[in-house]
């Protein structure tokens, strides 16, 4: 029987020795199992795991490879402003305000795991408020309320976050930042402003496959350019209206855990507006400051479809009648 080895075994071996040969010998492994793990876990985490041999050091590959480990350590040490993509024949799966809460999944994200790998999108788009962030909040406890650490938090949205990444193979993975996410930062500039540039002061240390800023273009300058923002342009119940009316593009914003679709056209065509509901339950103890109120929120999450680089009708799953339900069957 062939002999198994974790990724991790298999990076350490390649870093520290540089060639097919020396990690096939090291692991006992097949010469052709180690090139074709090492193709792939390059695409699966984004990384190059270089080679030392003499033999084509310069060639195409090897430069490409090298400047895609540069674009990502650019990436992991700051956010972007605008984030730019391209999808002319795809899709984007878009989950937003998810306030991943330790020993808790909810089932709209793990229909999403499901249906990131039936679809196998582009991009996979966090919208922001994936963590909540309790006790650096600027409000105060309520009561006695249980609120978790800020280290099980992050453990939370490590874990979550790992699950989609492996659901998703070699689709991008793109987060923007919500008001949520940046309690994380602003707490630490605020009380440990010498901790600045030191490691794990910002969540782009623990969440380092994925790009992350203020806002993502897709195929923008173009008739089916799509903006995905954490917060809307306008909000209240025309949030959705009014931020692809005053955009003049499509628009997928988060923020109000409302979950929608709203459609505007004019002389340009037809434009879409996108609430994308939150992706945690709606009733669960990260929301224990609606004190028990109805509220017209969602959970649930969007799929942005495009053809020859234009926006289709945008689709939602949603969870309702005790499940999370996708073109009216559930997921």
């Amino acid at each position: 029987m062939p002999k198994y080895c974790t990724d991790e075994q298999i990076i350490e071996a390649w870093e520290k020795l540089g060639t097919a040969k020396k990690v096939s010998d090291a692991l006992d492994l097949d010469i052709r199992q180690v090139y074709f793990r090492r193709r792939k876990i390059e695409a699966r985490l984004g990384i190059s795991l270089a080679s030392r041999s003499t033999r084509n050091r310069a060639g195409p590959n090897i430069v490409k490879a090298k400047a895609q480990d540069a674009l990502a350590a650019a990436r992991a040490e700051k956010y972007e402003r605008e984030m730019i993509e391209t999808v002319r024949n795809g899709t984007i799966i878009v989950a937003s305000d998810c306030h991943y809460w330790p020993g808790m999944v909810s089932p709209a994200h793990e229909a999403m795991l499901r249906l990131i790998k039936a679809l196998k999108p582009d991009i996979v788009v966090l919208n922001g408020d994936i963590l909540d962030g309790a006790r650096i909040s600027r409000h105060a406890r309520i009561m006695w309320e249980k609120q978790p650490s800020l280290k099980d938090e992050l453990h939370a949205v490590q874990d979550r976050c790992a699950e989609i990444e492996r659901a998703a193979g070699r689709a991008r993975l793109v987060r923007t930042i919500g008001n949520h996410d940046a309690r994380f930062e602003n707490y630490w500039s605020a009380n440990t402003p010498e901790g600045e540039d030191m490691p794990g002061m910002t969540l782009l240390d623990y969440l380092p496959r994925w790009r992350a800023g203020w806002a993502l273009h897709v195929n923008a300058e173009t008739d089916g350019w799509t903006v995905i923002r954490h917060r809307p342009i306008n909000g209240g119940i025309h949030s959705a209206y009014n931020s692809t009316l005053k955009s003049g593009t499509h628009y997928v914003h988060g923020h109000l855990h409302k979950l929608g679709v709203t459609a505007w056209a004019d002389y340009r065509g037809r434009r879409y507006g996108v609430d994308t509901g939150t992706l945690a339950e709606i009733n669960g103890p990260q929301f224990n400051y609606t004190e028990a109120a109805p509220h017209n929120w969602a959970s649930g999450f969007a799929v942005l479809t495009f053809r020859d680089g234009r926006l289709l009708q945008p689709e939602l799953a949603v969870f309702e009648a005790g499940a999370v339900h996708f073109r009216g069957e559930p997921v």
